[in-house]
């Protein structure tokens, strides 16, 4: 045994709820300025899967998660 515990699908289906998204990086333009991407976990939402900044999920009615500070200027979208 690998110490490992598979997450049951009742926890994942919790978390889902309680988290639309989930912080995956930064993204840097020409200008320096930095703004976070998310992926979309959101349970049966259209746009699961998905890669949204903070507006694109603000546009959709999904719950922004905890995002790390930027290592840069912050740009919204």
């Amino acid at each position: 045994m690998n110490g490992r515990i598979k997450p049951s699908a009742a926890s994942v289906q919790q978390r889902s709820r309680t988290n639309d998204a989930v912080f995956t990086g930064w993204q840097t333009v020409k200008s320096g300025e930095v703004f976070a991407l998310y992926n979309v976990t959101a349970a049966h939402h259209p746009s699961f899967g998905s890669t949204l900044t903070e507006t694109g999920l603000r546009k959709l009615d999904l719950r922004i998660p905890w995002t790390p500070v930027p290592p840069g200027i912050l740009k919204k979208f």
